[in-house]
């Protein structure tokens, strides 16, 4: 994949599209537009398999913006990040499909809103943290956290619990990753 990359970024700084100082620039957001392009086709894929297509998409409007902002673990390498969390969402997509209990999924997800609440945000080898940032992302996740909780309670209350339940999920599929990340920064893992 990597020499498609290059031969792209090659014929645009031939044709002058791009300066030829600016090329590991663009390779690297060519690079980085691939591997998210796979990775959220996959994760389609993957809701076809469970015929989950609109329940991915509700899942991930909360989940993506929470791992963005609260952080958590991150594989070392392109592949492992790839094989992990395309496990991860499968995972996902399973429990939510075998038809846990609700009074379980609360649960787990009051559990998970106060690891996220007082996790947040962890931080990662290629994501490091000023003190500003941290409080930058701690506010922002928090809120997030906050606008989802309502959202949930709204829904269950005006007779939409299958919604809400779709927001739990996320939620309680952002909190193991915190955690995880928690774990992966003590010295034994480095």
């Amino acid at each position: 994949m990597a020499s498609l990359e290059k031969f792209m970024i090659e014929r645009l700084v031939f044709n002058q599209i791009i300066p030829k100082e600016d090329a590991k620039l663009y390779q690297f957001g060519l690079e980085c537009l691939i591997l998210k392009s796979l990775h959220c086709i996959s994760y389609l894929l993957l809701a076809a398999c469970f015929h989950m297509l609109p329940e991915a998409i509700v899942i991930g409007c909360v989940l993506i913006p929470l791992r963005r902002n609260a952080g958590g673990y991150h594989a070392r390498t392109k592949t492992g990040c790839y094989l992990f969390s395309c496990c991860y969402v499968a995972l996902l997509f399973f429990l939510f499909s075998i038809g846990i209990n609700e009074y379980i999924w609360w649960s787990a997800f009051l559990l998970s809103d106060a690891v996220i609440f007082f996790l947040c945000p962890v931080e990662n080898e290629n994501k490091q943290l000023d003190e500003k940032e941290v409080e930058y992302y701690r506010r922002k996740t928090r809120l997030l956290l906050m606008l989802v909780n309502f959202a949930c309670i709204a829904l269950t209350v005006f007779g939409f619990q299958f919604i809400g339940s779709l927001l739990r999920c996320a939620v309680c599929g952002a909190a193991p990753l915190l955690i995880l990340g928690k774990i992966k920064k003590r010295p034994f893992f480095h």
